[in-house]
């Protein structure tokens, strides 16, 4: 397993795959340091993952489109905002 490093004030969104049958995903949310995020920041991340894992799996589809088309040209890599 690589190890990532985060700075002060960074988040990282980490998805992990499970394997088998009925398999699927989990999301965990870091920030570095813990005890520095704010209610704000908690309650953004709870929605935004909410809101991921809603639209992933209700309509997959669209979300992949989603995605192509963000690409436009560019070559597809991993997507840091």
């Amino acid at each position: 397993m690589e190890k990532i490093n985060l700075n002060p004030g960074d988040s990282a969104v980490i998805i992990r795959h499970e394997e088998g049958e009925n398999s699927g995903f989990d999301m965990e949310i870091y920030h570095y340091p813990k005890e520095n995020m704010s209610e704000d920041d908690l309650t953004f991340y709870a929605l935004l993952t909410r809101g991921m894992a809603y639209h992933a799996a209700e309509d997959t589809d669209h979300v992949l489109d989603m995605g192509r088309e963000s690409f436009g040209d560019k070559e597809v890599t991993i997507t840091q905002h």
